[in-house]
């Protein structure tokens, strides 16, 4: 009786050395995976704010937003598609009206300060420049000049106003694309960005063509152009794509 009770002693003065090792073992692994995450650079945490921007005036409404740009003032700046709002969404617009006052496109640019209360509103057709058939994408550059493209069937430019929307220089023509060596046209751009250091417009082309184009951006000159792993552009078909093969020398659009 004395001997069991002595190895019961035993095993269970075992058991809670084993039980402190262990709970100090993970005490430890505990301490160090919290040092590492007081260490660690997390991403930014995205929230909707379900009221931004605040109700438009003029009984406007915004149809397919599709490019967004952020000034040196933290204006934030949106184009969209008025013309993808369905009749019945905008009544007053129609011709003749189906009502008397709501509801109404808003202009294609918009322009909003951080609290999302609108501040400038513009764009369209207008003299003296070729609005595109689908307006696509905008940029604010560094002196306030506001870039947009398009990528309609016909859209082989791009635009450049004022903040104020004062038309300033119109690069290519509508219709005009000659292809992926065109030192002229776009293919319908797919993204713009201006270089403040040394005022260089770099123009993603396209939706249709296959190669970046960079642009003096005073003056619209094209100053170079380059496709895929900076190979002269080739706008052969490239077929579907194959995982297995080798990779494509060109973009793929």
């Amino acid at each position: 009786m004395g001997k069991f009770t002595a190895r019961r002693a035993v095993a269970f003065t075992v058991a809670c050395v084993t039980a402190v090792a262990v709970v100090g073992l993970g005490q430890a692994l505990l301490d160090r995976t919290e040092a590492a995450q007081g260490n660690m650079v997390y991403g930014p945490m995205f929230e909707v704010d379900p009221l931004w921007p605040q109700p438009l005036p003029n009984h406007w409404l915004l149809g397919t937003t599709i490019g967004v740009s952020v000034d040196n003032r933290d204006h934030i700046w949106i184009i969209h598609r008025g013309d993808a709002l369905a009749a019945g969404e905008v009544p007053a617009a129609q011709d003749p009206p189906n009502a008397a006052d709501c509801c109404f496109p808003a202009p294609p640019v918009l322009e909003f300060d951080q609290a999302g209360t609108l501040v400038g509103s513009w764009g369209g057709p207008g003299e003296g420049y070729e609005w595109p058939a689908s307006n696509h994408g905008i940029f604010v550059d560094h002196m306030d000049n506001v870039w947009i493209g398009g990528n309609g069937g016909p859209d082989s430019h791009l635009l450049k106003f004022t903040r104020y929307g004062r038309f300033l220089m119109q690069v290519g023509r509508s219709g005009g694309n000659a292809g992926s060596n065109d030192n002229e046209n776009f293919g319908r751009v797919a993204k713009i960005y201006v270089d403040p250091k040394d005022n260089e417009a770099y123009i993603a082309d396209g939706y249709l063509n296959k190669r970046v184009v960079v642009l003096d951006a005073e003056t619209g000159a094209f100053k170079r152009f380059w496709g895929a792993y900076g190979n002269t552009p080739d706008d052969a078909d490239l077929g579907r794509y194959d995982p297995n093969a080798e990779p494509a020398q060109q973009f793929r659009t």
